[in-house]
């Protein structure tokens, strides 16, 4: 199939798709000028759109990408680890911060309560 095609069944776009190629993610085999995609290519492409959506940028997936045909699946397994850790770290951080927020704002609370008591 041709690029509008797999643009279609992958839900990318056709310049992402060039994109992805470009960067190395992507190795779609030609017939003359034309690109031809595969059913793994279409498969590959939706991994790296929900990839992107997960947060994890094209030179991450470049850096997981073996030197064979595809990703060290062993790799992506430790990155991904690796990312749930942090995202752990960034959602206790947010809500000690949360919880500042709410002390300031009982706080402040309060002491609005005693100014409009104080005539």
């Amino acid at each position: 199939m041709f690029i509008g095609e797999a643009s279609k069944l992958s839900g990318a776009t056709q310049r992402a798709i060039r994109l992805y190629e470009s960067v190395g993610l992507l190795k779609v085999s030609r017939e003359g000028k034309y690109r031809v995609y595969t059913a793994e290519n279409i498969a590959l492409i939706k991994i790296i759109k929900e990839a992107q959506t997960l947060g994890i940028s094209l030179s991450e997936m470049v850096v997981l990408i073996s030197k064979q045909e595809g990703f060290d699946w062993y790799l992506v397994r430790d990155f991904l680890n690796q990312k749930y850790n942090m995202i752990e770290n960034e959602i206790k951080n947010l809500e000690i911060k949360k919880n500042s927020i709410t002390d300031f704002q009982v706080s402040i609370d309060t002491c609005l309560k005693h100014l409009d008591s104080n005539p």
